[in-house]
C-alpha cells in the first residue's frame, strides 16, 4: 500500500514495515533550503526569527504554561504543593468523599497517575480514603485538619498569583480567553 501526504511516500512492504521516500518535488524544495543555508556564522546577537512558532496555538499555549509554572514556583516555591496537587485538594474540599475515578475525570489524568497523587497527599495527611460503606469497591477522598489548612495557606499565594496574572487582561477579555481555553478541553 502506498500514500503521499504532502511530498512523503509511505510504502509497507511484505515485513510489515513501513519506509518514507520523499517525492521529487520534496526532494527539490529540501536541497532549495539547503543551498539558501548561509556559509557565514551567525552574527552575535541577531534577533532570533521564530518562524511560524507565533502562529502555532500548540507553542502559544506550551510558552504560556511555561510561565505560569514559573511564576507559581516563584510565588508558591517548589517544596510545597504543585498545581496539579492545589487543584485536586480543591475538588476534595468542594466535592468530600469524591471518587478517585472523578477527580481523575476531572483533571484529566489517569487512574494509575491519579492514584499515585492520592498516595503522596495520603502519605502528607493532607487526604484520607474512606471505604463507602454502599459500594465496597468505591473509596471515598476526604481532607484531613492538615489537608484543610494547607489548601487554605495555598489559596492566599494562589489567589495573589492570579490576580498578578491576570492583570494583564481586562475583565471581558479574561473572561473571554477563559472561554477559549476551556472549550479546548470540554467534551
Amino acid at each position: 500500500m502506498t500514500t503521499s501526504t504532502q511530498g512523503l511516500q509511505s510504502a509497507t512492504h511484505g515485513t510489515g514495515q513501513t519506509t518514507v521516500a520523499r517525492t521529487p518535488r520534496a526532494r527539490a524544495r529540501i536541497e532549495a533550503r539547503a543551498a539558501a543555508v548561509p556559509d557565514t556564522e551567525r552574527r552575535q546577537g541577531a534577533r532570533v526569527d521564530l518562524g511560524c512558532l507565533p502562529r502555532l496555538l500548540g507553542y502559544n499555549l506550551r510558552r504560556a504554561h511555561q510561565m505560569s509554572w514559573r511564576n507559581y514556583v516563584v510565588a508558591i516555591g517548589e517544596s510545597r504543593l504543585r498545581p496539579g496537587l492545589f487543584s485536586l485538594l480543591v475538588l476534595v474540599r468542594a466535592n468530600p468523599g469524591i471518587a478517585q475515578i472523578e477527580l481523575g475525570t476531572h483533571l484529566g489524568v489517569d487512574k494509575a497517575s491519579i492514584v499515585a497523587l492520592l498516595d503522596r497527599l495520603e502519605s502528607a495527611e493532607l487526604i484520607a480514603r474512606k471505604r463507602s460503606t454502599r459500594d465496597r469497591r468505591r473509596q471515598g477522598i476526604f481532607l484531613t485538619s492538615a489537608g484543610n489548612a494547607e489548601l487554605d495557606s495555598l489559596l492566599t499565594d494562589v489567589r495573589a498569583l492570579e490576580r498578578q496574572m491576570c492583570s494583564r487582561y481586562t475583565k471581558a477579555e479574561l473572561e473571554q480567553f477563559t472561554e477559549f481555553l476551556q472549550r479546548m478541553y470540554r467534551p
